[in-house]
């Protein structure tokens, strides 16, 4: 990013007030998820990094919601539009809250693509040329659903027309408006004030500062984007999902570039926030949520999912395996259909085997479970080995116990854990047993076996015939 990206003179205003009606959703549109984030977090995180003096966000349809998606962060101001009566009257709202800046970005919520750097060559433009009104404009091949820049037949600057207010002529022009201005301050309220709604959806439109501009002889500039996918907005969910899968394609292209190995790419899917190290490996099918970790030297999948999870270095996970809300340290191993629910944090060199699913536990250094096993509200010492078919029966039908073992435990299959209960270091579980008391340290604890019978001439039942 350039220098310039220190914009202490800019007021930022998002527009997020819609109703978004071809979204069929109760929810304000801004907040559709859009791989790990609400559309209007994608835009905040771009206009963030410019760093101006204040942004605020103007909301309206399902306000508290959105209010209560975004919080409070530093300099972020709310401003509700009562009424939705268009993007002008949106803006204008903000016109008691606003600072005495020298100029405002106006941007969409709706925009996720937009990134800060063509923000900062816009705005950057925008002052260079001295202008009072500057429009972020793109080549479209299907322009329908934007404003369309009209200019004359040398090229100079006319007006911009929303779509529904289009004749056939002006709908075959292919620059559009992204719906991105910025604007002189001195300007902005007063050429708002003379908006007026004769139009079709009886709305005051911003767009229409641009006429008034020129009509008062103010310098007008539409400035082109380079990416015509940043200033895509999103009205349904068709268009939803192909803004996802262009951002996916941006988001492992990126990942790659940084050292990350992605095997058929066209079916994984990694989250914005998720971050991943050098020389890992994401095979095939695999799934990264949230503010999910990876470190360096990692194997991942196939058909791994991982949510807001933490993963060290050098670490496989295995087919199949589900982490969620878990830490996992180096040299460790999960899978494959290895399961790691919330408040699990697994040690260095563990080993978290086929079809073991761990809970709200702590499993010490070099320990292992290799098979078959539930492990649920445990504490779990270093180099423990746990049996197939072992299970911490930690809940009572009412409430949760926890199961303590010690260091250099040895479970023997299919025991049963009765918590609460304790294991002191070092000691056996005979195969089979069920352990309702605290075992004591070093020798082999193991219940009553009842005696093996056999019965010489029993023979199976054979199914009857109809």
């Amino acid at each position: 990013m350039s220098q310039s990206l220190q914009y202490s003179e800019l007021a930022i205003i998002v527009l997020a007030a819609g109703k978004g009606t071809r979204m069929c959703s109760s929810r304000a549109k801004v907040l559709m998820p859009l791989l790990g984030k609400s559309m209007i977090e994608h835009v905040l995180h771009s206009v963030e990094e410019l760093t101006p003096k204040e942004i605020i966000v103007v909301c309206g349809h399902d306000a508290e919601n959105v209010q209560k998606n975004i919080g409070q962060p530093r300099g972020l101001q709310w401003v509700e539009q009562r009424e939705l009566l268009g993007t002008g009257h949106a803006v204008l709202a903000t016109e008691e809250s606003i600072s005495q800046v020298d100029n405002v970005l106006i941007v969409c919520g709706d925009t996720p693509m937009l990134q800060s750097e063509t923000l900062a060559t816009f705005i950057d433009e925008h002052l260079r040329q001295e202008a009072c009104v500057s429009v972020l404009s793109a080549e479209l091949d299907q322009p329908d659903g934007y404003g369309r820049i009209v200019r004359d037949v040398m090229g100079e600057f006319l007006a911009v027309v929303e779509d529904k207010d289009t004749n056939i002529e002006q709908r075959a022009i292919s620059e559009v408006s992204s719906g991105i201005f910025c604007i002189q301050r001195q300007w902005l309220f007063e050429l708002l004030h003379q908006v007026e709604n004769n139009n079709m959806q009886q709305e005051y439109y911003l767009p229409d500062v641009v006429q008034l501009a020129l009509t008062q002889n103010l310098s007008v500039q539409a400035i082109p984007v380079a990416d015509e996918y940043e200033i895509q907005g999103i009205n349904n969910r068709i268009q939803l999902s192909r803004v996802e899968q262009h951002m996916q394609q941006n988001i492992i292209q990126h990942w790659q570039s940084k050292g990350v190995s992605i095997e058929n790419p066209q079916t994984v899917r990694i989250e914005a926030s998720v971050r991943i190290g050098q020389d890992t490996t994401i095979r095939a099918g695999s799934q990264l949520y949230g503010s999910t970790h990876i470190g360096d030297d990692c194997c991942v999948g196939p058909y791994a999912v991982i949510s807001d999870s933490w993963i060290n270095d050098h670490i496989t996970i295995e087919a199949f395996s589900h982490l969620d809300q878990a830490s996992v340290g180096n040299h460790s191993s999960i899978g494959p259909f290895g399961r790691l629910r919330a408040g699990t944090e697994l040690d260095e060199a563990t080993h978290i085997g086929n079809f073991v699913e761990i809970k709200n536990s702590i499993i010490g250094q070099g320990s292992k479970a290799n098979h078959l096993s539930y492990i649920g509200d445990t504490q779990m010492g270093k180099n423990c080995n746990i049996g197939a078919g072992s299970i911490t029966c930690n809940y009572d039908g009412a409430n949760k116990h926890q199961t303590n073992i010690g260091d250099g435990v040895f479970v023997g299959s299919g025991t049963k854990f009765i918590a609460p209960v304790r294991v002191a270091d070092g000691a056996t579980i005979g195969a089979g047993s069920v352990i309702t008391e605290s075992v004591d340290e070093d020798g082999l604890t193991l219940s009553k076996r009842s005696e093996v019978q056999y019965i010489r001439h029993w023979k199976r039942p054979t199914k009857s015939e109809k």
